[in-house]
């Protein structure tokens, strides 16, 4: 036999003797397999099975764990997804679409045909939101019934 051979048999060695006798009790196969002179290597691969699925076991749980984390993180990172409570008049970064809150103090234009180009380059952006897949059709729907609902007060 080879070193690596003789070094492999010892690890294996000190590994069965670290079971439990109950369990050869409670399983016969396993001293049965004992008993077979490769039956230690079964044993030992099965030992290693065992662990690495252990092991992706526990390193699902904790991918799964960070994970939600990450979503409730971002769930309270301050953004609105209510349609009622959005204002998308100000500007927008390039690289990420949010909502803002409305402050209450939007500005009454005089001038009706101001105040509804205002509000169709409002749709348009919304249009281009949703195009671009930043958008839920719920939240395109519901910012277009709003900004209807304003520039037909403006015509009445």
């Amino acid at each position: 036999m080879t070193e690596l051979q003789q070094i492999i048999e010892i690890l294996i060695d000190q590994l069965l003797l670290r079971v439990p006798s109950q369990i050869f009790v409670d399983f016969p196969f396993i001293g049965v397999l004992l008993a077979n002179p490769n039956g230690r290597y079964v044993l030992a691969g099965l030992a290693v099975i065992l662990s690495f699925i252990a092991l992706w076991i526990l390193l699902t749980i904790v991918q799964t764990l960070f994970s939600k984390q990450t979503k409730l993180d971002a769930n309270l990172s301050g953004h609105s997804v209510n349609p009622g409570y959005t204002h998308l008049s100000e500007a927008l970064p390039k690289d990420e679409f949010q909502f803002f809150k409305r402050t209450g103090e939007e500005k009454v234009q005089c001038d009706d045909d101001l105040a509804l180009a205002a509000i169709e380059q409002e749709m348009l952006a919304i249009k281009q939101l949703f195009s671009d897949g930043h958008i839920l059709k719920d939240v395109y729907v519901a910012e277009t019934r709003r900004l209807y609902g304003k520039a037909k007060a403006l015509r009445t």
